[in-house]
């Protein structure tokens, strides 16, 4: 007879989700995933808003990803009402998202992935048995936030990030002690990558999904998606990845145009466009590897904002007035990278500059269809063993993809 066992809570994501074990008899023959956590219909609460409020409310998304929202909204504003910004807002934008990629992937890699490698119990098993390794995970975290409250005026919901510029441009003062700061975590996030590229694998070998990401411009950002065999421009972007709602999630599932699902995010990256540097670490290119490209480009991310720290420094950082923007009739798409893949922010305004469509894409929405494929390949990799292993490795499985769901269900 067949029955099912719910994981009730997806433990050490963000959001709320569960993982269904169908069972025939003692054995598991199958794996659904449901994200539960309830909509939040900010696409709706957008129409009728002005465009100077949109990236305001697009960012209160999601508090780990607040500041990526913020400047992908900001983008597709901009695009629509044909405003350019500054160079120095630019690289200041840059550096801002780049410490939301830091953040995020210290916040994974230490204190939500290594737990399952050390077989401990969350965060206070690490704190009992791997302290120096939590501690400095944390503090990474908090150089995430702080370059990220310099930038945009505090490190979630960023106020300092607006329409056509930013309000107060940060002193030479401010950034001289990022720039320290970062130098600080460099050898040791280098370090973390033998680390963690040491730790035994917890899951058996599973497929590599095709990838997809952002391409054409600095890293993070970008006109168009790539993959290994096209093209699709930022404007055709939501239609390809054509999303569709489902009665198993709360939160819309992308179909690719009928293709098979695609895989976004840290893993997907780094299969597109790997640096040689950091190529040798990947013998088995499947999601069990995902920890590894998070801590990776957690060293690429503290690299980049080490650069552009210097940039901004050499340029010399002046005051500036933002570029004043005027309403108008317009549409803009902005696609960009989140610490966990390819977001999308697109908008039409009247010729009053209010909001008359708004679509928003995340990276949890869009590998859904990968988290869900994966989960079924496990089972049969694991066919035969026990039920609480399977339920064990369901869990480590979904956490490889790092899954936003509070963004999913936006």
């Amino acid at each position: 007879m067949s029955s099912y066992r719910k994981i009730d809570i997806l433990t050490r994501v963000e959001g709320h989700g569960s993982v269904e074990l169908i069972r025939d008899g003692g054995r598991v023959v199958d794996a659904c995933l449901h994200l539960s956590e309830s909509p939040r219909l900010f696409e709706a609460l957008l129409i009728g808003r002005r465009f100077d409020e949109i990236p305001d409310i697009a960012c209160r998304i999601c508090s780990i990803c607040s500041t990526v929202h913020k400047v992908s909204a900001l983008q597709a504003v901009e695009q629509a009402l044909a405003v350019s910004i500054s160079r120095q807002t630019g690289l200041l934008r840059e550096l801002a998202v780049q410490g939301g990629q830091i953040e995020s992937h210290a916040l994974h890699v230490f204190c939500l992935a290594l737990p399952d490698y050390l077989g401990v119990n969350g965060i206070q098993g690490l704190a009992a048995h791997e302290l120096e390794k939590l501690q400095l995970g944390l503090r990474i975290k908090k150089l995430g936030n702080l370059i990220q409250e310099t930038i945009g005026g505090r490190a979630i919901h960023p106020f300092n990030l607006i329409v056509g510029g930013v309000g107060e441009v940060p002193g030479s003062e401010k950034m001289q002690h990022l720039k320290d700061q970062l130098a600080g975590v460099r050898d040791d996030v280098t370090a973390s990558i033998a680390y963690v590229s040491g730790l035994n694998d917890i899951l058996p070998p599973l497929s590599m999904h095709p990838a997809c990401a952002v391409s054409g411009g600095p890293p993070l950002f970008g006109n168009c998606l790539v993959t290994s065999t096209e093209t699709i421009a930022a404007n055709s972007a939501a239609a390809w990845l054509d999303e569709q709602v489902e009665a198993s999630t709360h939160a819309k599932v992308s179909r690719f145009g009928g293709k098979a699902p695609f895989l976004v995010g840290p893993l997907a990256r780094l299969t597109l466009a790997m640096p040689a540097a950091y190529a040798h670490y990947f013998t088995d290119t499947s999601i069990r590897s995902a920890t590894k490209a998070r801590v990776i480009e957690l060293q690429l991310a503290v690299e980049r904002a080490q650069l552009l720290v210097d940039l901004l420094l050499n340029d010399g950082l002046e005051k500036e007035q933002p570029v004043v923007a005027i309403a108008a009739q317009g549409e803009g798409t902005s696609v960009m990278e989140a610490p966990r893949g390819v977001l999308l922010h697109s908008y039409r305004f009247d010729d009053r500059g209010v909001c008359r469509a708004a679509d928003i894409i995340t990276p949890t929405s869009i590998n859904q269809g990968a988290i869900a494929l994966s989960l079924k390949e496990l089972i049969v990799a694991m066919d035969g063993a026990e039920y609480e292993q399977i339920r064990a490795a369901a869990e480590i499985l979904v956490r490889c993809y790092d899954p936003c769901i509070s963004c999913a269900v936006h």
